[in-house]
């Protein structure tokens, strides 16, 4: 049986922090403690296959809920799975229904969270017209050898799908929309960037007549398509979007609009799983003079690019075009969804990944914003889960912008089949979650089932059964206690940590359009997790939004709001923003500390004068950092009144300590002469080489330090 600490209230005990009222913050948070808020109990994602519901049902499974210690739900609507009593979506039967949860829950001091769309996840419905849905960018291409006439239709097969998140569509139609037609010579395997024509003003319809020159040539057609997934609302449409919000909020406002912002505290977006074309970006119409206006160029002649090797500009055009639908996603989803919460009452939740957004700033941007992935998914125990993905991005945002509430859809897939996991890897799970940032429990889930027995109840693979039909839902309230009591814990105060990394999206912008729906868009982060949280130190990671507009340099630190870092990592960055780089040298040339693990920067981003920033860059980072010497393999150099190291062989270990025990690893040695671990363990004495599970998060509550302590 593993074991856990919870060292939270000993903590705060041993200090002696500031009168805030009548009672002393230690008997304020010990009285909370022992009798935690309802919010703060763990809530359910609750699923109406079908909608197939009815009102005796629905009090009886909230009433169970409560009775286990189940604060609240989110409710999402499915598919079908009974032949008879199904109810459509957002109809007045259906919100009838609604109606009745939100009183049920009212009733029961429980909260209510609507999914905001369906039947399923996806933001959308069949009730969005056609051009309000959700468009790609897509290439088709042929290769001629000139001199020719090409004259005849433009090419209009599309690829075959390549990657899970692709979605098989026919071949481009006449209603098609041609957005561009663009040629160029291939020279050794690439396009010449000199040699492109733009030849979209002498296509008439789908056909095209041109005198093609001397040598290979690739003419690509590009065309908008419909992604044909369901109903999926456009997401780089802000008018679509608005109308969306104004249809699907106004429904449920007008039934239990009087609830929101109470019983009714919030709306909620899953991880963006819109479908890609095959070989498809995501966008939509008007895009392409929107661009021009932002960048101050026409895309066109540039658009092969995007799929193309068109040499040295190649990764200034994608970071631009990657750029510009982070900022589309942000203005065309993000806000007309959370503006129309916050002007009628309630907060939207969105997990803001699988998108083009940079995950950091959208997270920001949500009111609730929350992460999933449970450790040891995909049918195996729980383990130290250090990995930096989803939730340290998510995590990350919510302390950068202030987002005090970070909820997770917790333990998806922790087992294949729903009926395997036991409570101490829930509770396992629970810790990690907790240890990454999460103060608030979301599971997945409750199935709608009037049946009482489990072999009729319809189910989901990917679903942990948190209701009747599992063996220990009478044992139940013995985990949602301690979920509410650490939850609760875990909104005092502000996170803290002495290492801020650097996050990479620019460096990846440059490489990739194609797998915006890739959650960390392909980085690697090897073993730099493990290496820093066992090692005792806990880290956020910043964005270039925050570095070059919302942080300052002070005694020694980066500061955001409450937040200070001591030191700045750099992981196998290549090209980043010169106005970021500049922001770290002066951190640095005033006392603060940098390294760069794996290379430094050498290249800038973006098209516009790229050849004058990538020379800044370099004039920039070569007094800044110095080449990896010695044994140890570590660059040193003092830099104003603050210090640099270039260490290589961190990220990219087959062995996390590549060898060494911790105590005599070159990049650990660094961070320990400038910062002790914020939490420390001896390993010489514990017998061992690395930390394999003892862990903490770290928050501050006005003069005191309370600290959560877990062994996974």
């Amino acid at each position: 049986m593993r074991t856990s600490c919870l060292l939270i209230i000993m903590t705060l005990l041993l200090f002696e922090p500031p009168i805030t009222s009548q009672a002393s913050l230690p008997d304020q948070i010990q009285d909370s403690f022992l009798s935690p808020p309802m919010d703060c109990f763990p809530h359910t994602r609750w699923w109406w296959p079908g909608s197939a519901v009815t009102k005796d049902e629905i009090t009886w499974e909230l009433e169970q809920m409560r009775s286990k210690g189940i604060g609240g739900v989110e409710q999402i609507s499915m598919g079908p799975v009974y032949e008879k009593g199904n109810i459509e979506y957002l109809s007045d039967e259906y919100l009838e229904m609604a109606k009745h949860t939100v009183a049920e829950a009212k009733r029961l001091g429980m909260e209510v969270s609507f999914n905001f769309g369906g039947p399923g996840w996806v933001i959308g419905g069949d009730w969005v017209p056609q051009e309000d849905r959700s468009k790609n960018l897509v290439p088709t291409q042929i290769d001629l050898k000139g001199p020719i006439v090409f004259d005849g239709p433009l090419p209009t097969e599309l690829a075959e799908p390549s990657r899970s998140w692709e979605h098989k569509v026919p071949d481009i139609q006449a209603t098609d929309p041609l957005v561009a037609v663009v040629a160029g010579r291939i020279e050794e395997g690439r396009i010449d960037p000199n040699s492109l024509v733009v030849l979209s003003d002498r296509a008439v319809g789908q056909s095209l007549r041109w005198e093609v020159p001397e040598g290979e040539w690739r003419l690509m057609a590009f065309w908008l398509k419909f992604t044909g997934q369901g109903a999926a609302v456009d997401h780089f449409d802000r008018e679509a979007m608005i109308r969306y919000c104004e249809h699907v909020g106004g429904r449920y406002e007008s039934v239990v609009g009087e609830e929101f912002g109470k019983t009714v505290d919030s709306f909620f977006c899953d991880s963006f799983e819109v479908s890609l074309v095959p070989n498809g970006i995501y966008w939509s119409t008007g895009l392409m003079e929107e661009f021009a206006t932002r960048k101050g160029y026409d895309l066109t002649p540039y658009l092969p690019a995007v799929w193309q090797d068109m040499g040295e500009i190649t990764p200034k055009i994608r970071y631009d075009v990657n750029e510009f639908l982070h900022e589309m996603g942000l203005e065309a989803f993000f806000d007309p969804f959370i503006d129309w919460c916050e002007e009628h009452g309630i907060k939207g939740r969105i997990q803001p990944y699988g998108f083009t957004t940079d995950n950091i700033e959208a997270a920001g941007r949500t009111h609730i914003p929350e992460m999933e992935i449970t450790a040891g998914e995909k049918d195996a125990v729980p383990w130290f889960d250090t990995r930096i993905g989803p939730k340290k991005y998510v995590s990350s945002g919510a302390h950068l912008y202030g987002r005090n509430i970070v909820t997770t859809e917790a333990y998806t897939y922790l087992h294949w089949r729903p009926f395997r996991s036991t409570l101490e890897e829930l509770k396992i799970a629970s810790d990690i979650y907790f240890r990454t940032g999460c103060n608030k429990i979301y599971h997945h889930g409750y199935v709608f089932h009037p049946e009482r027995d489990i072999s009729l109840a319809p189910s989901s693979d990917s679903a942990m059964r948190i209701d009747p039909t599992n063996v220990w839902w009478d044992y139940y309230p013995h985990l949602s206690s301690y979920l509410a009591r650490c939850c609760h814990l875990l909104r005092q105060g502000h996170f803290t940590a002495d290492i801020a990394v650097y996050s990479p999206l620019a460096n990846q912008w440059t490489k990739d359009v194609l797998n915006a729906r890739r959650w960390t868009r392909d980085f690697d982060w090897g073993s730099l997790g493990k290496l820093l949280v066992a090692n005792g130190y806990d880290f956020d990671l910043l964005n270039d939004d925050t570095l070059q507009n919302r942080a300052t340099v002070e005694d020694q630190q980066i500061w955001v709001g409450d937040l200070g870092y001591k030191i700045i990592l750099l992981p196998n960055i290549e090209a980043a923003p010169l106005e970021t780089l500049q922001f770290i040298e002066q951190f640095v040339r005033e006392g603060g500390v940098a390294i760069a693990l794996e290379r430094v920067p050498d290249q800038s981003v973006g098209l516009t004068d790229w050849r004058e920033k990538d020379e800044e860059v370099r004039d920039l980072v070569e007094p800044l950092f110095t080449d990896p010497i010695g044994r140890d393999g570590v660059g040193e150099r003092e830099v104003g009144r603050g210090w640099t190291y270039y260490i290589k062989k961190v990220i990219d270990r087959s062995d996390v300590l590549d060898w060494r025990s911790s105590a005599l690893d070159p990049f650990i040695k660094v961070l320990r002469h400038h910062v002790r671990p914020d939490f420390g363990i001896d390993f010489a004495r514990a017998g061992i080489r690395e930390n394999n599970g003892l862990t903490f998060v770290h928050r501050v509550v006005g003069d005191s330090d309370l600290y959560f302590v877990t062994n996974i």
